[in-house]
Protein backbone atom coordinates (compact mmCIF):
# COMPACT_ATOMS: atom_id res chain seq x y z
CA UNK A 1 0.00 0.00 0.00
CA UNK A 2 1.42 3.55 -0.67
CA UNK A 3 2.07 5.81 2.09
CA UNK A 4 0.00 9.22 1.44
CA UNK A 5 2.43 12.22 2.32
CA UNK A 6 0.64 14.96 4.21
CA UNK A 7 1.90 18.57 3.07
CA UNK A 8 0.76 20.85 5.48
CA UNK A 9 1.18 25.10 5.59
CA UNK A 10 3.48 26.68 7.70
CA UNK A 11 1.64 28.94 10.25
CA UNK A 12 1.79 32.75 9.90
CA UNK A 13 0.58 33.39 13.97
CA UNK A 14 0.45 36.93 13.53
CA UNK A 15 -1.23 37.30 10.28
CA UNK A 16 -3.55 34.54 12.05
CA UNK A 17 -4.64 36.81 14.53
CA UNK A 18 -5.13 39.81 12.56
CA UNK A 19 -7.22 38.07 10.30
CA UNK A 20 -9.03 36.70 13.36
CA UNK A 21 -9.55 39.93 15.08
CA UNK A 22 -10.57 41.90 12.18
CA UNK A 23 -13.55 39.90 11.07
CA UNK A 24 -14.48 37.54 14.38
CA UNK A 25 -13.22 34.51 12.93
CA UNK A 26 -12.06 31.43 14.38
CA UNK A 27 -8.51 30.87 14.10
CA UNK A 28 -9.20 28.01 11.66
CA UNK A 29 -10.96 29.84 8.92
CA UNK A 30 -8.29 32.15 8.98
CA UNK A 31 -5.87 29.58 8.43
CA UNK A 32 -7.98 28.72 5.61
CA UNK A 33 -8.46 32.17 3.81
CA UNK A 34 -4.47 32.43 4.18
CA UNK A 35 -3.82 29.04 2.22
CA UNK A 36 -6.24 30.66 -0.45
CA UNK A 37 -4.27 34.06 -0.43
CA UNK A 38 -6.89 35.65 0.73
CA UNK A 39 -4.89 38.09 3.24
CA UNK A 40 -5.80 41.76 2.61
CA UNK A 41 -9.24 42.99 3.63
CA UNK A 42 -11.01 43.94 0.41
CA UNK A 43 -10.75 40.19 -0.73
CA UNK A 44 -11.09 38.24 2.69
CA UNK A 45 -14.79 40.90 3.06
CA UNK A 46 -15.51 39.66 -0.50
CA UNK A 47 -14.68 36.29 -0.24
CA UNK A 48 -16.77 36.07 2.91
CA UNK A 49 -19.82 38.00 2.05
CA UNK A 50 -20.45 37.55 -2.50
CA UNK A 51 -22.89 39.66 -3.59
CA UNK A 52 -24.13 39.81 -7.08
CA UNK A 53 -23.27 43.83 -6.72
CA UNK A 54 -19.29 42.90 -6.62
CA UNK A 55 -19.96 41.44 -10.52
CA UNK A 56 -17.53 42.82 -12.70
CA UNK A 57 -18.77 45.39 -15.52
CA UNK A 58 -19.71 43.35 -18.71
CA UNK A 59 -18.46 46.09 -20.94
CA UNK A 60 -14.81 45.60 -18.98
CA UNK A 61 -14.35 43.32 -22.31
CA UNK A 62 -12.71 45.64 -24.90
CA UNK A 63 -15.34 44.39 -27.52
CA UNK A 64 -18.74 44.29 -25.45
CA UNK A 65 -19.62 47.18 -26.88
CA UNK A 66 -19.26 46.04 -30.15
CA UNK A 67 -20.21 42.51 -29.93
CA UNK A 68 -23.98 43.85 -28.30
CA UNK A 69 -24.57 46.89 -31.30
CA UNK A 70 -23.92 43.79 -33.50
CA UNK A 71 -26.82 42.07 -31.76
CA UNK A 72 -28.80 44.61 -31.64
CA UNK A 73 -28.32 45.42 -35.32
CA UNK A 74 -29.45 41.74 -36.12
CA UNK A 75 -32.33 42.05 -33.88
CA UNK A 76 -33.69 45.56 -35.81
CA UNK A 77 -33.16 43.97 -38.71
CA UNK A 78 -34.68 40.78 -38.19
CA UNK A 79 -31.24 39.02 -39.48
CA UNK A 80 -31.14 35.58 -38.41
CA UNK A 81 -28.71 34.40 -35.40
CA UNK A 82 -27.49 31.38 -34.58
CA UNK A 83 -25.91 30.08 -31.14
CA UNK A 84 -22.73 27.80 -32.20
CA UNK A 85 -22.07 25.33 -28.61
CA UNK A 86 -20.52 22.43 -27.90
CA UNK A 87 -21.06 19.18 -26.40
CA UNK A 88 -20.00 19.37 -23.22
CA UNK A 89 -22.19 20.36 -19.91
CA UNK A 90 -20.65 24.17 -20.26
CA UNK A 91 -20.92 23.91 -24.06
CA UNK A 92 -24.62 22.65 -23.74
CA UNK A 93 -25.70 25.27 -20.90
CA UNK A 94 -23.87 28.04 -23.16
CA UNK A 95 -26.19 27.47 -25.64
CA UNK A 96 -29.23 26.95 -23.58
CA UNK A 97 -28.50 30.02 -22.02
CA UNK A 98 -27.89 32.72 -24.79
CA UNK A 99 -30.46 31.06 -26.74
CA UNK A 100 -32.91 31.49 -23.68
CA UNK A 101 -31.28 35.28 -23.89
CA UNK A 102 -31.79 36.19 -27.09
CA UNK A 103 -35.30 34.78 -27.77
CA UNK A 104 -36.73 37.56 -25.34
CA UNK A 105 -35.31 40.14 -28.14
CA UNK A 106 -35.90 38.45 -31.70
CA UNK A 107 -37.84 34.63 -33.03
CA UNK A 108 -35.18 34.13 -35.54
CA UNK A 109 -32.53 32.37 -33.69
CA UNK A 110 -31.15 28.80 -34.24
CA UNK A 111 -28.75 26.49 -32.26
CA UNK A 112 -26.27 24.27 -33.56
CA UNK A 113 -23.99 21.84 -31.52
CA UNK A 114 -21.78 19.81 -33.60
CA UNK A 115 -21.40 15.92 -33.21
CA UNK A 116 -18.55 15.11 -31.11
CA UNK A 117 -17.42 12.04 -33.10
CA UNK A 118 -18.54 13.15 -37.56
CA UNK A 119 -17.39 17.19 -36.75
CA UNK A 120 -15.57 17.37 -33.48
CA UNK A 121 -15.00 20.19 -31.36
CA UNK A 122 -15.53 24.08 -32.74
CA UNK A 123 -16.44 25.00 -36.19
CA UNK A 124 -17.17 22.72 -38.56
CA UNK A 125 -17.42 22.41 -42.26
CA UNK A 126 -20.68 20.63 -41.37
CA UNK A 127 -21.81 23.38 -39.29
CA UNK A 128 -20.78 25.98 -42.41
CA UNK A 129 -23.33 23.85 -44.32
CA UNK A 130 -26.28 24.55 -41.52
CA UNK A 131 -25.08 27.83 -41.72
CA UNK A 132 -25.34 28.68 -45.29
CA UNK A 133 -28.95 25.97 -45.68
CA UNK A 134 -30.57 28.71 -42.89
CA UNK A 135 -29.03 31.56 -44.02
CA UNK A 136 -26.99 32.36 -41.04
CA UNK A 137 -26.52 36.19 -40.83
CA UNK A 138 -24.95 36.40 -37.71
CA UNK A 139 -23.14 33.29 -35.60
CA UNK A 140 -22.42 33.68 -31.97
CA UNK A 141 -20.02 30.88 -31.04
CA UNK A 142 -19.80 29.78 -26.88
CA UNK A 143 -17.60 28.01 -25.53
CA UNK A 144 -15.50 27.54 -28.53
CA UNK A 145 -14.22 29.48 -31.39
CA UNK A 146 -10.90 31.23 -30.24
CA UNK A 147 -8.82 28.41 -32.46
CA UNK A 148 -11.31 28.99 -35.37
CA UNK A 149 -9.29 31.12 -37.61
CA UNK A 150 -9.87 29.12 -40.82
CA UNK A 151 -13.64 28.79 -40.34
CA UNK A 152 -14.34 32.05 -39.46
CA UNK A 153 -12.68 33.52 -42.41
CA UNK A 154 -14.51 31.26 -44.72
CA UNK A 155 -17.98 32.72 -42.56
CA UNK A 156 -16.50 36.27 -43.93
CA UNK A 157 -16.21 35.35 -47.60
CA UNK A 158 -19.95 33.88 -46.72
CA UNK A 159 -20.53 37.68 -45.46
CA UNK A 160 -21.89 35.73 -42.08
CA UNK A 161 -20.53 38.25 -39.05
CA UNK A 162 -19.20 35.99 -36.13
CA UNK A 163 -19.01 37.09 -32.28
CA UNK A 164 -16.82 34.64 -30.16
CA UNK A 165 -17.56 34.43 -26.81
CA UNK A 166 -15.11 31.74 -25.49
CA UNK A 167 -12.68 30.97 -22.41
CA UNK A 168 -9.69 28.43 -24.33
CA UNK A 169 -6.43 30.00 -25.09
CA UNK A 170 -5.96 31.11 -27.82
CA UNK A 171 -3.44 28.76 -30.10
CA UNK A 172 -2.44 31.88 -32.89
CA UNK A 173 -3.79 34.84 -33.60
CA UNK A 174 -6.69 36.48 -33.01
CA UNK A 175 -9.78 35.10 -35.29
CA UNK A 176 -10.87 37.50 -38.01
CA UNK A 177 -14.21 37.66 -36.06
CA UNK A 178 -16.31 40.97 -35.20
CA UNK A 179 -15.90 41.01 -32.00
CA UNK A 180 -14.26 38.23 -29.32
CA UNK A 181 -15.53 37.62 -25.98
CA UNK A 182 -12.73 35.95 -24.26
CA UNK A 183 -11.16 36.77 -21.11
CA UNK A 184 -8.18 34.88 -21.75
CA UNK A 185 -7.36 36.96 -24.88
CA UNK A 186 -8.06 40.82 -23.23
CA UNK A 187 -7.56 42.63 -20.26
CA UNK A 188 -10.49 41.44 -18.18
CA UNK A 189 -9.53 41.54 -14.44
CA UNK A 190 -11.30 38.22 -14.00
CA UNK A 191 -9.61 35.31 -16.67
CA UNK A 192 -11.07 32.14 -14.55
CA UNK A 193 -15.03 32.01 -16.04
CA UNK A 194 -16.42 29.22 -17.66
CA UNK A 195 -17.56 29.30 -20.81
CA UNK A 196 -21.51 29.63 -19.42
CA UNK A 197 -19.67 32.59 -17.65
CA UNK A 198 -18.72 34.52 -20.37
CA UNK A 199 -21.96 33.93 -21.87
CA UNK A 200 -23.40 35.42 -18.80
CA UNK A 201 -21.61 38.50 -18.94
CA UNK A 202 -22.71 38.72 -22.85
CA UNK A 203 -26.04 38.44 -21.37
CA UNK A 204 -25.86 40.79 -18.66
CA UNK A 205 -24.66 43.73 -21.13
CA UNK A 206 -27.92 42.74 -23.48
CA UNK A 207 -29.90 43.05 -20.72
CA UNK A 208 -28.52 46.77 -20.12
CA UNK A 209 -28.50 48.00 -23.48
CA UNK A 210 -32.24 46.56 -24.48
CA UNK A 211 -33.18 48.23 -20.71
CA UNK A 212 -34.28 44.64 -19.57
CA UNK A 213 -34.18 44.26 -15.14
CA UNK A 214 -31.32 42.28 -14.65
CA UNK A 215 -33.36 40.69 -11.97
CA UNK A 216 -34.68 38.20 -14.27
CA UNK A 217 -31.57 37.01 -15.72
CA UNK A 218 -30.99 35.82 -12.14
CA UNK A 219 -33.20 33.48 -13.29
CA UNK A 220 -31.15 31.50 -15.30
CA UNK A 221 -27.76 30.76 -12.59
CA UNK A 222 -28.91 27.57 -12.53
CA UNK A 223 -27.59 26.83 -15.99
CA UNK A 224 -24.49 29.68 -15.14
CA UNK A 225 -24.03 26.79 -11.97
CA UNK A 226 -24.38 23.37 -14.20
CA UNK A 227 -22.07 24.87 -16.64
CA UNK A 228 -19.26 26.02 -14.00
CA UNK A 229 -19.17 23.20 -12.15
CA UNK A 230 -18.84 21.14 -14.62
CA UNK A 231 -15.94 22.73 -16.04
CA UNK A 232 -13.77 22.81 -12.88
CA UNK A 233 -12.67 26.28 -13.58
CA UNK A 234 -11.65 28.20 -10.11
CA UNK A 235 -14.40 28.49 -7.50
CA UNK A 236 -13.03 32.05 -6.72
CA UNK A 237 -13.93 35.87 -8.07
CA UNK A 238 -16.92 35.75 -10.39
CA UNK A 239 -17.36 32.10 -9.95
CA UNK A 240 -17.62 31.82 -6.26
CA UNK A 241 -20.27 35.02 -6.87
CA UNK A 242 -22.25 32.78 -9.40
CA UNK A 243 -22.14 29.47 -7.80
CA UNK A 244 -23.14 30.88 -4.35
CA UNK A 245 -26.54 32.31 -5.59
CA UNK A 246 -26.14 29.97 -8.37
CA UNK A 247 -27.12 27.17 -6.17
CA UNK A 248 -30.19 28.48 -4.41
CA UNK A 249 -31.50 29.33 -7.93
CA UNK A 250 -30.99 25.52 -9.36
CA UNK A 251 -32.84 23.70 -6.06
CA UNK A 252 -35.84 26.12 -7.33
CA UNK A 253 -34.97 25.64 -11.08
CA UNK A 254 -38.43 27.20 -12.85
CA UNK A 255 -36.66 25.46 -16.27
CA UNK A 256 -39.74 22.81 -17.01
CA UNK A 257 -36.89 20.13 -17.83
CA UNK A 258 -34.17 20.91 -15.40
CA UNK A 259 -36.83 20.69 -12.32
CA UNK A 260 -38.06 16.94 -13.60
CA UNK A 261 -34.92 15.76 -13.69
CA UNK A 262 -34.10 16.73 -10.05
CA UNK A 263 -37.11 15.51 -8.91
CA UNK A 264 -36.18 12.37 -11.00
CA UNK A 265 -33.13 11.72 -9.30
CA UNK A 266 -33.59 12.86 -5.59
CA UNK A 267 -33.52 16.71 -5.58
CA UNK A 268 -32.76 16.48 -1.84
CA UNK A 269 -29.09 15.90 -2.46
CA UNK A 270 -28.77 19.75 -3.52
CA UNK A 271 -29.15 20.70 0.18
CA UNK A 272 -26.36 18.16 1.44
CA UNK A 273 -22.98 19.06 2.73
CA UNK A 274 -21.58 17.03 -0.26
CA UNK A 275 -23.50 19.22 -2.75
CA UNK A 276 -20.73 20.16 -5.55
CA UNK A 277 -19.86 16.78 -5.81
CA UNK A 278 -23.20 15.64 -5.56
CA UNK A 279 -24.14 17.59 -8.72
CA UNK A 280 -20.16 16.71 -9.89
CA UNK A 281 -21.15 12.72 -10.26
CA UNK A 282 -24.83 12.49 -9.84
CA UNK A 283 -26.46 15.29 -11.94
CA UNK A 284 -23.90 16.16 -14.71
CA UNK A 285 -22.66 13.05 -15.92
CA UNK A 286 -26.62 12.63 -16.90
CA UNK A 287 -26.13 16.02 -18.53
CA UNK A 288 -23.11 14.76 -20.61
CA UNK A 289 -24.31 11.52 -21.44
CA UNK A 290 -26.02 12.77 -24.15
CA UNK A 291 -22.74 14.47 -25.96
CA UNK A 292 -20.42 11.54 -24.88
CA UNK A 293 -22.32 8.42 -26.83
CA UNK A 294 -25.50 10.08 -28.69
CA UNK A 295 -26.80 13.46 -29.60
CA UNK A 296 -25.88 15.99 -27.50
CA UNK A 297 -29.41 18.07 -28.97
CA UNK A 298 -31.28 16.01 -26.42
CA UNK A 299 -29.54 17.84 -23.17
CA UNK A 300 -30.23 21.54 -24.70
CA UNK A 301 -33.54 20.48 -25.99
CA UNK A 302 -34.50 19.20 -21.93
CA UNK A 303 -33.18 22.72 -20.32
CA UNK A 304 -35.31 24.43 -23.47
CA UNK A 305 -38.46 22.28 -23.16
CA UNK A 306 -41.76 23.63 -21.82
CA UNK A 307 -43.74 20.34 -22.30
CA UNK A 308 -43.88 17.89 -19.37
CA UNK A 309 -44.18 15.22 -22.08
CA UNK A 310 -40.92 15.98 -24.02
CA UNK A 311 -39.06 16.35 -20.55
CA UNK A 312 -40.43 13.25 -19.71
CA UNK A 313 -38.79 11.84 -22.48
CA UNK A 314 -35.73 13.07 -22.77
CA UNK A 315 -35.07 12.31 -18.90
CA UNK A 316 -36.04 8.42 -19.93
CA UNK A 317 -33.48 8.70 -23.18
CA UNK A 318 -30.90 10.12 -21.14
CA UNK A 319 -30.89 7.82 -17.87
CA UNK A 320 -30.93 4.69 -20.83
CA UNK A 321 -27.60 6.76 -22.17
CA UNK A 322 -26.25 7.46 -19.07
CA UNK A 323 -26.40 3.24 -17.83
CA UNK A 324 -24.55 2.79 -21.38
CA UNK A 325 -22.31 5.13 -20.78
CA UNK A 326 -21.54 3.60 -17.34
CA UNK A 327 -20.83 0.11 -18.77
CA UNK A 328 -18.61 1.12 -21.08
CA UNK A 329 -16.46 3.47 -19.15
CA UNK A 330 -15.66 0.42 -16.19
CA UNK A 331 -14.51 -1.58 -19.38
CA UNK A 332 -11.82 1.37 -20.44
CA UNK A 333 -10.91 1.56 -16.90
CA UNK A 334 -9.74 -1.63 -16.37
CA UNK A 335 -8.05 -1.63 -20.12
CA UNK A 336 -6.64 1.62 -18.60
CA UNK A 337 -5.29 0.66 -15.43
CA UNK A 338 -3.72 -2.77 -16.96
CA UNK A 339 -2.11 -0.53 -19.39
CA UNK A 340 -0.22 1.49 -17.04
CA UNK A 341 0.73 -1.65 -15.16
CA UNK A 342 2.23 -2.88 -17.93
CA UNK A 343 4.72 0.12 -18.67
CA UNK A 344 8.29 -0.49 -17.34
CA UNK A 345 9.21 3.40 -16.95
CA UNK A 346 5.96 4.86 -15.26
CA UNK A 347 7.91 6.39 -12.51
CA UNK A 348 10.02 8.45 -15.06
CA UNK A 349 7.10 9.47 -16.89
CA UNK A 350 5.81 12.77 -15.95
CA UNK A 351 2.38 12.09 -17.84
CA UNK A 352 1.02 8.81 -19.06
CA UNK A 353 -0.14 8.37 -23.05
CA UNK A 354 -2.64 6.11 -23.44
CA UNK A 355 -3.87 5.06 -26.68
CA UNK A 356 -6.70 1.98 -28.09
CA UNK A 357 -8.31 1.29 -30.85
CA UNK A 358 -11.40 -0.30 -28.69
CA UNK A 359 -12.14 3.05 -26.72
CA UNK A 360 -15.47 5.36 -26.60
CA UNK A 361 -14.33 8.77 -27.51
CA UNK A 362 -17.00 10.11 -25.43
CA UNK A 363 -15.51 8.81 -22.27
CA UNK A 364 -11.98 8.67 -22.03
CA UNK A 365 -12.00 12.58 -20.18
CA UNK A 366 -13.88 10.67 -17.33
CA UNK A 367 -11.45 7.63 -18.00
CA UNK A 368 -8.70 9.82 -17.75
CA UNK A 369 -9.82 11.56 -14.74
CA UNK A 370 -10.09 8.22 -12.40
CA UNK A 371 -6.69 7.15 -14.01
CA UNK A 372 -4.91 10.83 -13.00
CA UNK A 373 -6.06 10.29 -9.31
CA UNK A 374 -5.05 6.50 -9.22
CA UNK A 375 -1.94 6.85 -10.55
CA UNK A 376 -1.41 10.56 -9.43
CA UNK A 377 -0.11 11.82 -12.60
CA UNK A 378 -1.47 13.59 -15.47
CA UNK A 379 -3.15 11.42 -18.09
CA UNK A 380 -3.68 11.75 -21.90
CA UNK A 381 -5.94 8.79 -23.28
CA UNK A 382 -6.32 8.40 -26.99
CA UNK A 383 -9.18 7.01 -28.72
CA UNK A 384 -7.34 5.77 -32.26
CA UNK A 385 -10.27 5.24 -35.38
CA UNK A 386 -9.39 4.92 -39.46
CA UNK A 387 -5.29 5.93 -38.01
CA UNK A 388 -6.55 9.16 -36.25
CA UNK A 389 -6.54 9.26 -32.57
CA UNK A 390 -9.01 11.95 -30.52
CA UNK A 391 -7.38 12.43 -26.61
CA UNK A 392 -8.73 13.52 -24.04
CA UNK A 393 -6.04 15.12 -20.82
CA UNK A 394 -6.40 15.80 -17.43
CA UNK A 395 -4.47 17.03 -15.24
CA UNK A 396 -4.31 18.18 -11.50
CA UNK A 397 -2.98 21.88 -12.25
CA UNK A 398 0.64 20.43 -12.66
CA UNK A 399 1.04 23.12 -15.44
CA UNK A 400 -1.17 24.65 -18.38
CA UNK A 401 -1.97 22.18 -21.21
CA UNK A 402 -2.17 24.78 -23.85
CA UNK A 403 1.20 26.18 -23.32
CA UNK A 404 2.69 22.33 -22.67
CA UNK A 405 0.74 20.86 -25.90
CA UNK A 406 1.80 24.56 -28.10
CA UNK A 407 5.55 22.86 -27.62
CA UNK A 408 4.28 19.44 -29.62
CA UNK A 409 2.35 21.41 -32.17
CA UNK A 410 4.04 19.74 -35.16
CA UNK A 411 3.00 16.27 -34.04
CA UNK A 412 -0.96 17.35 -33.46
CA UNK A 413 -3.67 18.02 -35.77
CA UNK A 414 -5.39 19.89 -33.26
CA UNK A 415 -5.45 20.66 -30.06
CA UNK A 416 -6.99 22.98 -27.45
CA UNK A 417 -7.63 23.35 -23.23
CA UNK A 418 -7.21 24.92 -20.35
CA UNK A 419 -5.32 24.38 -16.52
CA UNK A 420 -7.02 21.14 -15.66
CA UNK A 421 -8.38 19.71 -19.16
CA UNK A 422 -7.56 19.00 -22.96
CA UNK A 423 -8.36 17.94 -26.14
CA UNK A 424 -6.39 17.15 -29.18
CA UNK A 425 -6.11 15.32 -32.73
CA UNK A 426 -3.17 13.34 -33.64
CA UNK A 427 -2.63 10.80 -36.10
CA UNK A 428 -1.43 7.07 -34.93
CA UNK A 429 1.67 7.09 -36.27
CA UNK A 430 2.95 10.06 -34.24
CA UNK A 431 1.65 8.78 -30.69
CA UNK A 432 5.05 7.46 -29.83
CA UNK A 433 7.06 10.63 -31.06
CA UNK A 434 4.13 12.58 -29.01
CA UNK A 435 5.07 10.75 -25.70
CA UNK A 436 8.04 11.13 -25.79
CA UNK A 437 8.36 14.75 -26.70
CA UNK A 438 6.21 15.50 -24.27
CA UNK A 439 7.19 13.90 -21.36
CA UNK A 440 10.82 15.42 -22.87
CA UNK A 441 9.18 18.33 -22.30
CA UNK A 442 8.17 18.12 -19.16
CA UNK A 443 11.32 16.45 -17.79
CA UNK A 444 12.72 19.50 -16.15
CA UNK A 445 9.96 21.72 -16.22
CA UNK A 446 9.47 23.24 -11.91
CA UNK A 447 5.77 23.08 -12.69
CA UNK A 448 5.63 19.72 -12.22
CA UNK A 449 5.21 17.59 -9.31
CA UNK A 450 8.62 15.91 -8.88
CA UNK A 451 7.72 12.97 -6.51
CA UNK A 452 5.16 10.14 -7.33
CA UNK A 453 3.97 9.85 -4.14
CA UNK A 454 0.18 10.32 -3.32
CA UNK A 455 -0.34 13.96 -1.55
CA UNK A 456 -3.10 15.08 1.04
CA UNK A 457 -2.86 19.20 0.91
CA UNK A 458 -3.86 19.54 5.10
CA UNK A 459 -5.26 22.64 5.49
CA UNK A 460 -4.78 23.08 9.22
CA UNK A 461 -4.09 20.94 12.49
CA UNK A 462 -7.00 20.47 14.61
CA UNK A 463 -7.45 18.92 18.44
CA UNK A 464 -9.78 16.28 18.75
CA UNK A 465 -11.38 19.07 20.89
CA UNK A 466 -11.56 21.75 18.43
CA UNK A 467 -14.24 19.66 16.38
CA UNK A 468 -17.55 21.42 16.85
CA UNK A 469 -20.72 22.55 15.40
CA UNK A 470 -19.52 25.81 15.53
CA UNK A 471 -16.33 25.42 13.78
CA UNK A 472 -18.67 23.03 11.30
CA UNK A 473 -20.73 25.89 10.13
CA UNK A 474 -17.99 28.60 9.92
CA UNK A 475 -16.43 26.13 7.73
CA UNK A 476 -19.65 25.64 5.59
CA UNK A 477 -20.14 29.39 5.04
CA UNK A 478 -16.79 29.08 2.99
CA UNK A 479 -18.90 26.74 0.22
CA UNK A 480 -18.90 26.17 -2.57
CA UNK A 481 -16.05 24.11 -3.01
CA UNK A 482 -14.35 23.58 -6.12
CA UNK A 483 -10.84 24.06 -7.49
CA UNK A 484 -9.13 26.76 -6.15
CA UNK A 485 -11.23 27.15 -2.87
CA UNK A 486 -10.89 22.96 -2.09
CA UNK A 487 -13.54 21.34 0.79
CA UNK A 488 -10.62 21.67 3.64
CA UNK A 489 -8.87 18.31 4.63
CA UNK A 490 -8.08 18.72 8.49
CA UNK A 491 -5.16 16.70 10.01
CA UNK A 492 -5.44 14.84 13.33
CA UNK A 493 -3.06 13.46 15.42
CA UNK A 494 -3.75 10.84 18.08
CA UNK A 495 -7.62 10.76 17.83
CA UNK A 496 -8.30 8.11 20.12
CA UNK A 497 -10.43 5.11 18.97
CA UNK A 498 -13.53 3.85 20.29
CA UNK A 499 -14.62 1.18 17.52
CA UNK A 500 -14.55 0.25 14.37
CA UNK A 501 -16.02 -2.08 11.73
CA UNK A 502 -15.60 -2.84 7.86
CA UNK A 503 -19.01 -2.11 6.33
CA UNK A 504 -20.19 -1.60 2.71
CA UNK A 505 -20.10 -4.22 -0.05
CA UNK A 506 -17.28 -6.76 -0.16
CA UNK A 507 -16.03 -4.52 3.35
CA UNK A 508 -14.44 -2.09 1.44
CA UNK A 509 -15.23 0.56 3.65
CA UNK A 510 -14.55 1.75 7.03
CA UNK A 511 -17.03 2.80 9.76
CA UNK A 512 -15.48 4.73 13.25
CA UNK A 513 -16.08 5.54 16.53
CA UNK A 514 -13.22 8.39 17.65
CA UNK A 515 -13.42 9.55 20.83
CA UNK A 516 -13.34 9.35 24.80
CA UNK A 517 -15.89 9.54 27.73
CA UNK A 518 -19.04 9.25 25.69
CA UNK A 519 -18.22 12.43 23.78
CA UNK A 520 -17.83 10.09 20.38
CA UNK A 521 -17.63 11.26 16.55
CA UNK A 522 -18.34 8.95 13.93
CA UNK A 523 -15.84 8.82 11.38
CA UNK A 524 -16.72 6.65 7.96
CA UNK A 525 -13.12 5.96 5.52
CA UNK A 526 -14.59 5.28 2.03
CA UNK A 527 -11.98 2.51 0.47
CA UNK A 528 -9.66 2.53 3.55
CA UNK A 529 -10.69 -1.13 5.05
CA UNK A 530 -6.84 -2.46 4.66
CA UNK A 531 -6.00 0.07 6.90
CA UNK A 532 -7.79 -1.84 9.76
CA UNK A 533 -5.01 -3.82 10.35
CA UNK A 534 -2.67 -0.70 11.26
CA UNK A 535 -5.64 0.13 13.57
CA UNK A 536 -5.57 -3.47 15.61
CA UNK A 537 -2.67 -2.16 16.77
CA UNK A 538 -2.75 0.58 18.05
CA UNK A 539 -5.90 2.38 19.49
CA UNK A 540 -4.89 5.89 19.00
CA UNK A 541 -4.31 7.15 15.25
CA UNK A 542 -3.68 10.20 13.06
CA UNK A 543 -6.43 10.98 10.70
CA UNK A 544 -6.43 13.23 7.58
CA UNK A 545 -10.54 14.33 7.20
CA UNK A 546 -13.38 16.53 6.15
CA UNK A 547 -15.86 18.01 8.30
CA UNK A 548 -19.43 16.90 7.16
CA UNK A 549 -22.69 17.07 8.29
CA UNK A 550 -25.06 13.43 8.79
CA UNK A 551 -28.88 13.40 8.66
CA UNK A 552 -30.01 10.13 10.10
CA UNK A 553 -33.50 9.32 11.37
CA UNK A 554 -34.44 13.01 11.96
CA UNK A 555 -30.89 13.75 14.09
CA UNK A 556 -28.06 15.54 12.87
CA UNK A 557 -24.85 14.65 13.64
CA UNK A 558 -21.05 15.40 12.79
CA UNK A 559 -19.36 13.10 10.16
CA UNK A 560 -15.83 12.51 9.75
CA UNK A 561 -14.95 12.10 6.06
CA UNK A 562 -11.46 10.07 6.82
CA UNK A 563 -9.13 10.54 3.64
CA UNK A 564 -5.89 8.82 5.20
CA UNK A 565 -5.49 6.39 8.72
CA UNK A 566 -1.59 6.67 10.06
CA UNK A 567 -0.40 5.06 13.34
CA UNK A 568 -0.05 7.71 15.78
CA UNK A 569 3.80 8.59 16.67
CA UNK A 570 4.40 10.35 20.35
CA UNK A 571 4.54 14.14 19.52
CA UNK A 572 5.84 16.85 22.20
Amino acid sequence: MNKIKWSIPQKNEDLIELISNQFCLNPVIAQLLINRGLTNAEDIENFLNPSLNQLLDPFLFPEMTIAVERIRKAVNNRENILVYGDYDVDGMTSTALLFTVLKKFSTNIYYYIPDRFEEGYGLSQRGIEFIKKYHIDLVITVDCGSTANGEIEKLNHLNVDTIITDHHEPSSDRPLAYAVINPKMCHYPFKNLAGVGVVFKLSQALYKVFQIDQKSLEENLDLVTLGTIADSVDVLGENRILLKYGFNRLFNSNKKGLRMLLENNNQSFLSGSQIERDISFGLIPILNSTGRIDNPHHTVDLLLTDSNYRADHLINKMRILNDKRKTITLKILEEARQMVSEKNDIKNQKVLVLASRDWHPGVIGIVASRIMEEFSKPVIMISLNGGIGKGSGRNQGEFNFSRILSSCSELLQQYGGHQYAAGITISEENIAAFNEKINHVLQNNSLIIESCQPTINIESILKYEDIDWNLINSVEEMRPFGPGNPQPVFGGYRFPVNSWKRVGKEGKHLKLSLGKQENFLDGIAFHLAGQSLEIKNDNIIDIAFQLAKNYWNGKNSIQLMVKDIKLSVRRS
